[in-house]
Formats: C-alpha cells, structure tokens, sequence
C-alpha cells in the first residue's frame, strides 16, 4: 500500500517508551539473564520445567511471523479497506447508528480514564466514578427512573437480568414470562439461549400483522391464561419494525396481572421532544418496573456490533425502596470520606459475584465501564438543545423517506395507521432482499429485509432507520438509487403527514429531560481533569493479581477506530464486511493454534459470559445424548466468584439440606498447598455420580500455581462422563505454552482485556474468545467465519446453543486483539507469557524475605504470573496494638501502595489475610526493583509506626471513604446543574513516580502525624 494512503497516526509513538519496544516488552536480554539468576533459573524455558512435558507445546507455534511496528499497522490500514462503507447507508435494525459527538475521541484518548482498572479503590478512582456517576445521573434524566446501573453488556443481555431480575421481584416466585413479537429476533434469541435449562420460561406473542405491534388482545387472553405464574411482560418503546407500541396499555396490563412491565428503549428517542419517558408509563404515570436499552449508539460508532452499551433500569422510590437489592451490576454512590469531601465510591456490592458467588444476583463481573464514560461525555456534549436535535433529526428524516419512498410505485408504508418515530417498514414490489443487494452494488446500503419478522410477507418487507447523521442529501440520494433500480417516482411532492399516522400526544414526552448544556472547553478541562484522579499502567507496575494490568499499546486503539473497521454495521451486506470476517476467521486460527483445541467462538464480551457460554455449551452436550439429570457442577474453594455465580445462572440451581449439597454448586477442597484435593474430587464423583455435568478449574489458580493435578482430575471427570472447563483468566501465565487439548480441557475463555492487551476502561468493556473441544464443537453459539473459495462467509454449527450477543460481540475489541496477536507473532507470545512468569518469580524472591508466602504450605511452589503475601505476625501484633484489627489491617495496608503512587494488588482474595501481586511482563527490571523496594519500605513505615495505617491514602484526592454511610443512605443520581467539582491530588501519581522513596515515605509520616493531630 501506498504510504500515500496511510493516515497518520494520532500521537508520537517517540515519546511513548513503551510503544516501540519489540512485543510491547522493555526488559533488555542483559535483564533477562539477571532475573533469571535471580529466581534460579538457567533461561526462560526453565520457568515451566515444573509443568509436566506432555502437556506442553512443542514451538513453533502455528503463528504467522510478527509483524514490525510500521509495517503492522500498514497491514491494518490495508485491512480496513478491505470493508467497504456505502455512501450512504439506512441500516440501524438492532443497533441505531448516530453521529459521534466531537467529545468522544477526545475523553477516549484520556489513557487514566481508557486503561484503569474497575474502581474497587475509590480514593485513586474517582475519575472513573465520576464518569459513571454522571452517566447514570444522565440516563435517570433521560428515562425517568430513579436508579440505572454503570451498565450490562449490551441490550439482549440485559433483557436476559431483567428477567431474572422480575423473577426475584415477584410474589409467589412466578417464572413465567410473555415477551412481545416486536421485540427483536436478535434479543429474543439470546434470551431462549440463556434461559435455557433454568428455572425460568416465556412464550412469545406474536406481531399484529394489520399494524405492526404486538397482538394486544392475544397478549391480554395469554397473560389471563398465564394467572399466578406470570412473572413480568415485555415489550419495545420502538418495536422491530419501527412501529409505536401502545406503551400505557401494556404496562397497565402487566400490573393487572400482578407482573411486572419490563420495556426496551432507545435512549437517544427519549430526549426532550421525543418519546415519553418510561418512569411515565401507564394511565396513571406510575411507569414501568425495568427498563432495557442499547446505549452503544449514544458514544460510538457501530464496530461491527460492540462493544455495546446495556442499560438497565430499576425503579427506586417509596413504593419500590428494596427492588434494586434484586437487580444485577454495579451502582455508584455518593458518600463523603473521612474529612467530609464529596466522594463517589460503587455501592451495594453485596449483591455482587466476588462476595455473593453462587447466590448474587448476577455473574457479571466486567460491565461496560468505559462506554459508559463516552456515554456520558456523548450526552454532556450534545447537551439538552444537542440531544433535542438528534432525536428530531431521525425523525425529520425517517418522516421525509416515508413520503419520498412511496412516491414509487409499488412502495408503500407497510403499518399506514401506526405511528413510527425514526425507522419505518415499507413493502416494496419483489424481493426486498433482491433490492438490498441492488442497491449495494450502487453504494447505498438500503435496509434489512424484515420478511421473516412477518409470517404473511411474501419476502417484501423492507426496514430504513435514520439519525442525525442523515440529511436530506441522503434521501434525495435514496430517491436517485431507487429510480435506477424500480422507476421514476410520481412527479407530485407528498405533503408531511399525508401518509403516515402522527404520534400522539400520549407516546410523547411532555416535559423536558433537563439535561445541562454546558460550554464544550469546560467538558474538555473537566475530562481531563477527571482523568488525573486516577492511574495508568502506562505510568508504573499496576499490581493487581488476576487481573493482569499490562501495558494498552495507543497504536491498538488506533487501528480500532480507523473508519473501515469502525463505521462498519453489523448487519451490512456479507460482501462489504470480507475485512473484518478475515480478522475474525483469523482470530479462531489463531486461538485454536495457542490452545490446542479444535474450535473457537468469538461471540462471548467477557470472561464470565465466557465462563457462562462453557456451561451452556456442557448442557447442550449432556441434552444431545439424553443425560438431562446432570445438575451439579465442582468449582475449586479457590476459584473466582464468578465460576459459581455463572453456574446459577447457566440453571445449576444449589439446593441445601442441611450441610448437604441436593444440587448446583460443590465446592472442592484444597490441599494446605493450594492445590485442588484429588481424593475430595474422586469422593465427590462416587456421591453424585452421572449427576456432574463438569468441573471448573482456575489454572493457574489464584494462588498463582499451576495445578499439577488438573489432568488427573480431568480424567476422573471425563470417566464420569461430565466436562472440564477450565477458567483462562490466568492465560498471560501459560499462553503459547501449554496444550490445554492435552490438559483434558473442554472448553476454556481467554480474557482479551487481560492476557490481550485490551484496556480495561475503568470496568470494561472486556472481551472473550472461548475455544472448545472436538465435542462442543457443534454446539458452539452464534457464527463462525468461514474461509471459501472466493472470501469469507458466516455459518451457523448445525447444533448451535444460538447466541448471546445481539450481533458478533465486541469487534473493536477483537480488532485489538488481533492486532497484538500480529505484533507478537509465533516467538512473542511465548516470550510474553515467560516474561510475565519471570516478573512475578523476581518480584517475589525480593519479598519472600521480609513477608509470609501465602498459602503457607506452599511457599516452595514455583510460582507463575502472580503470588500472594501476607504480613509477618509481628507486624499484625503492633497493629492490634495501635487499635487496628487483624481483619482491617490487609485493606488499609493496601490503601497504603496508593500513597506510593501505585494501584493496590488484589486484597483479602482468595486468602483473607493475602495481597496477591501481578507484575506482568510490561515493565523495566528497575522499574519492578522500584516497586519491590517500595513494598518493602511499605512494611518498614508500618513495623515503625503502625498509626499510618488510621490515616491512609494520604495524596489521592479523597481520603478514605466512609462506604457503610453510603450504603445506608443511598444516592444514585442528581440533577445536572453546574459541573461537579473535582478534588485535585495532594500528590499527583506522575510526581510520586518521580520521587525518591524515602521521600514519599517521610511525607507519609509528616501527613499521617498532622492528621492524627487534627482529630485528637
């Protein structure tokens, strides 16, 4: 390619010391050979002699070579243009596409707030939390709701919680569901995935093909039928097909049943102007119960479907003061720290997977976080006049098509009395999917064929979304494709209204949503500014254990936003998508190559729908060969809180009598070395043998050693006849390295937010690749890419589970993670993956010294990625003695790295007592010396003067926060009025970096003493 056609890039990869390095990787080959010395290994082989030999890959991996840092992202550029973009385009179906607010790229480009991890530190998170806190405060303005959560994964999944969200809610444990024909097929498909095998059912009521929406006398007749065990009812603000539905009606018919109303929206259509929020639903205004949404289209452009944006509403008022303890995902809280300043911090964490395991409300883990940044950035920026215009411009411009459509002959409106908004359906004469590809082939991307949503149509129907990207330049341009492919239109000019129904007044909004409009120079400085309030593993080591927080090359997030892969809609025709189906059939290559499996899905957008993927995939397997009494699942004690957590949402249900296990979850033992108990799994299988459907294992396990026993315990299981699943949150440890078709495993998720390079976002987006065994590989969800003899295809496996994600998942995401798949190359992702091996054995040999190696027993094992430690008993004694108690000591210690300028590692997980540190392979010997020598002086400072830990941090830019205050006193939105001020840091991160650490430790001590001072 020309470099003509190569567009700059947006930064100076000369200032970026990581940037250039080969494999992101700045350890000299000197420093190698010196921490290899260090840990007593001869070379980087030596790091995984402990892994039996059979079990391991024999390089060279089946890789394409790497690719040097010019010339990768040439190839990139090249492969966007193999996409290609119409000149204009009317596909919005499931995902609406509007213009990206010119904050956007701005606020994206702020690397605190694009690479920091979930803000489960507040005082070093506050920029994070304030931008969620602002999304939230957005969306409750927008919908009328008194409580949105910091976000779901996308709209279909968050339909999928508010189902079961209902469920909890309702009297009677009702179970049952009724779900309107005008949703999308898109959503309702995850929906039959997911409830599959649990406790909950619906049934759908088909569209009234006279106008469009939902059958209301056939909903009512089921919903009477249903009685007692109708749990909820759920329908679209904005149905399938464009048309209004009758939203008063139905949620007055939901609570006459004694169900909840469950309704989809579009957040963009609720600005002022546009449709009635649905906290106003019904004759009396009391609105609906939950809410569900695609937020995507509010930040960013459509990347080929995701990362998507879920939102999710529950109401929060007098009458409903409990429903929110039953809803799934994260809320951030207003509070005060310990000197009165404002604060946000996340709330009700309860309820949540890593506390709640198999009994929270949810498996999510990764939401959505850094969307919901650009969300609210997106909705800031526009303002109330801007968000005004967006919503009118849609309708502007769908009313303006309607009236140029049925000019032609043959077009007409196919619901003429039923109001539409922004997208309409038109019945046009033949095939409309005939016309789609007509019209492509000129350079306009007509519409979806919406046939199949019709059981009459003869294959007619055709579906046009509009925005404010749309002018009327684009439906003139409409006019003159049409006039090509069908005729000329009638020359007579149709007047507004005289073919389409108006909306009425009771669909509408009435008052106006209040959103701020504020001057676009103070969002800048106020985004930046928020970002200075956090930290990013672009600064300094970012130590938290099983999350691996290594270094987010800029280069990645270039190449995800170049237009060609960017401006790409999911729903485009297959022949102007061949670019991004080559990364995606590339990308199971690729996986297949470094797990040793036989096939890969890309559907799933984070680890735990990885994880919930696996399990239902075990239970399409035990279905097809009519094993349905399998109903438990063995997770090790060890393991993240999701792998129980997903286990109940897959169906396994835990049922007690006693200390007895009925069905869903048992836990394994470890051994006093952390590893799996094998005799406690061979007990296990002899009590409930053919009743296991599988086993999840961690590997490497929290405790950073790889269990030796995992292919041992696979066989046992394989001879019962259950499934191996095996948790690949910890894949940066073994990646490249280890066979997992040797291991027995039968299904495994790779994080790419962790081992992949993805940035975490302050709480995602994350992504997954799941990669199964030759036995699941028929079962396998959603599509997989296909390589033809003339491009790329997309095929569904003949057994397919169907999917769980309204389009291919996180795009962007996986366009990441391929191109650091193509930056590494065969040899990188070997060398990664010992590279971070070998940072966590040197960082440990420099503290085993002077803190305790959890678990005990285990000190001598060779650790992997991470290790946990803990604090010599001497300095738990002189804690107590100072009034700090044992089970407080391990968090405030932890807040203490803050003060340090490093994020804290992963506290009081899976050891109560434990630190577990994950260094990675994206930082310099000198600078892992730094933060080892730091850690120690940490211990030092605490043994001299244990008061410290009273005051901690010291430098964010709040102090400790109060979190129980905030908890019983819950605010989870405020109107809008004037920019939320932002605390400054009393030290900045940058300068902590900078700093001698003695320096930082004698300000500790000054800051600590004064603060004593003030409150004695």
């Amino acid at each position: 390619m020309s470099n003509n056609h190569i567009p700059p890039l947006p930064y100076d990869a000369s200032a970026l010391p990581r940037e250039r390095v080969r494999h992101y990787i700045p350890v000299t080959d000197q420093e190698v050979r010196g921490m290899c010395a260090a840990v007593g290994a001869a070379g980087l082989d030596d790091l995984f002699d402990h892994i039996p030999p059979d079990c391991r890959i024999v390089p060279p991996l089946a890789l394409p070579e790497e690719l040097p840092y010019d010339a990768l992202y040439e190839h990139m550029v090249a492969q966007s243009g193999k996409n290609r973009l119409p000149g204009v385009s009317f596909v919005g179906d499931a995902l609406p596409h509007y213009a990206v607010h010119d904050l956007v790229p701005f606020v994206a480009g702020l690397r605190e707030l694009l690479t920091a991890y979930t803000p489960y530190q507040p005082e070093r998170s506050q920029g994070t939390l304030m931008t969620q806190w602002l999304y939230q405060s957005c969306l409750v303005a927008l919908t009328e709701f008194e409580a949105i959560n910091a976000s779901q994964y996308d709209r279909a999944t968050a339909l999928v919680e508010a189902l079961h969200t209902a469920a909890r809610l309702s009297r009677h444990k009702r179970t049952h569901f009724l779900l309107a024909g005008s949703l999308f097929p898109q959503d309702v498909e995850v929906v039959q995935t997911l409830l599959q095998d649990t406790l909950l059912t619906f049934d759908v009521v088909p569209i009234d093909a006279a106008n469009g929406t939902v059958a209301l006398a056939a909903l009512e007749a089921q919903a009477a039928a249903c009685g007692d065990r109708l749990a909820g009812i759920v329908f679209p603000q904005v149905g399938s097909l464009g048309c209004l539905e009758d939203v008063d009606r139905l949620t007055d018919l939901a609570h006459a049943q004694g169900a909840k109303a469950v309704v989809v929206i579009d957040p963009m259509l609720l600005a002022t102007g546009g449709l009635k929020p649905p906290g106003r639903f019904g004759r009396e205004g009391q609105g609906a119960d939950l809410l569900v949404g695609e937020g995507q289209p509010l930040a960013i452009a459509p990347h080929f479907g995701g990362p998507g944006l879920g939102i999710f509403g529950v109401r929060f008022n007098r009458t409903h003061k409990q429903d929110i303890r039953s809803a799934p995902g994260r809320f951030v809280g207003s509070g005060v720290d310990s000197e009165g300043r404002a604060a946000k911090l996340l709330v009700l964490s309860t309820r949540e997977q890593h506390i709640r395991r198999e009994k929270a409300t949810s498996n999510i883990c990764t939401n959505q976080g850094f969307v919901t940044t650009l969300a609210a950035a997106a909705i800031l920026g526009r303002g109330e006049r801007g968000m005004q215009a967006s919503c009118a411009r849609g309708y502007e411009m769908a009313h303006l098509a309607a009236r140029t459509l049925t000019r032609f002959s043959g077009v007409e409106l196919a619901f003429p009395q039923t109001p539409f908004w922004n997208t309409l359906t038109v019945t046009v004469p033949g095939s409309s999917a005939a016309l789609i590809e007509a019209a492509r082939q000129r350079g306009v991307h007509l519409g979806v064929d919406v046939s199949a949503r019709l059981p009459d149509s003869t294959g007619n129907h055709l579906q046009l979304s509009c925005s404010d990207v749309h002018t009327p330049a684009d439906i003139e341009r409409l006019s003159v494709c049409l006039t090509d492919l069908i005729g000329a239109p009638a020359t007579e000019a149709v007047p507004p209204g005289a073919v389409e129904a108006n909306v009425p007044a009771s669909l509408r909004r009435q008052a106006p949503a209040q959103l701020p409009d504020w001057d676009a120079g103070a969002l800048r400085t106020f985004f930046a500014a928020l970002s200075e309030q956090n930290i990013s593993p672009d600064l300094t080591c970012y130590p938290l254990g099983s999350c691996t927080m290594k270094y987010n090359p800029y280069l990645h997030e270039a190449v995800a936003n170049l237009p060609g892969f960017a401006e790409l809609h999911p729903e485009a025709p297959v022949a102007d998508i061949q670019g991004t189906l080559e990364v995606l059939y590339q990308i199971q290559e690729y996986f297949k190559a470094m797990t040793g499996l036989a096939a890969v899905t890309t559907q799933p957008v984070a680890g735990a729908q990885g994880e919930l993927v696996g399990l239902k995939l075990f239970q399409a397997y035990h279905r097809s060969r009519g094993e349905t009494e399998r109903d438990m699942v063995l997770i090790p004690h060890s393991a993240h809180g999701t792998n129980p957590a997903t286990a109940t949402m897959a169906g396994f249900e835990t049922v007690h009598r006693g200390s007895d296990v009925l069905s869903g979850v048992v836990e394994i033992e470890a051994e006093p070395n952390g590893q799996m108990n094998i005799e406690h799994v061979r007990e296990l299988l002899a009590r409930y043998r053919g009743r296991v459907a599988g086993v999840m294992i961690t590997n490497p396990n929290t405790s950073g050693v790889f269990e030796l026993n995992f292919r041992q315990v696979a066989t046992l299981v394989h001879e019962d006849g259950g499934l191996v699943y095996m948790d690949g949150a910890n894949m940066n440890a073994i990646a490249g390295w280890v066979d997992l078709g040797a291991l027995g495993v039968d299904a495994v998720h790779n994080n790419l937010h962790k081992t992949w390079s993805i940035p975490h976002g302050g709480g995602g987006p994350g992504d997954a690749i799941v990669a199964v065994s030759e036995r699941l590989v028929p079962f396998l969800p959603g599509y997989q890419a296909v390589k033809m003899a003339d491009g790329y295809a997309l095929e569904r496996p003949p057994q397919s589970i169907g999917s769980v994600h309204r389009h291919f998942g996180n795009m962007a995401h996986k366009i990441r993670a391929y191109t650091y798949l193509r930056a590494l190359g065969r040899e990188g992702v070997r060398r990664m993956s010992a590279m971070a091996v070998l940072a966590a054995r040197y960082v440990h040999t420099r503290l085993k010294d002077h803190f305790p190696t959890l678990p005990e027993e285990a000190a001598d094992s060779p650790r992997m990625h991470e290790f946990i430690i803990t604090l010599p008993p001497a300095a738990f004694e002189r804690l107590e003695a100072a009034g700090i108690h044992r089970n407080k000591a391990i968090g405030l210690f932890g807040k203490l790295f803050l003060d340090f300028g490093f994020h804290a590692p992963t506290v009081s997980f899976p050891e109560a007592e434990g630190l577990m540190i994950e260094p990675t392979e994206s930082y310099t010997q000198a600078e892992l010396d730094r933060f080892a020598d730091a850690v120690i002086l940490m211990l030092q400072l605490v043994e001299a003067q244990p008061t410290i830990l009273l005051t901690v941090p010291h430098f964010t830019p709040v102090d400790k926060i109060d979190d129980v205050t905030a908890n019983k006193q819950l605010v989870l939105s405020e109107p809008l009025t004037a920019l939320p001020e932002v605390s400054p840091n009393r030290i900045s991160p940058a300068q902590l970096a900078t700093m001698p650490l003695e320096a930082i430790a004698k300000a500790i001590r000054e800051a600590s003493s004064a603060r004593l001072d003030r409150h004695q």
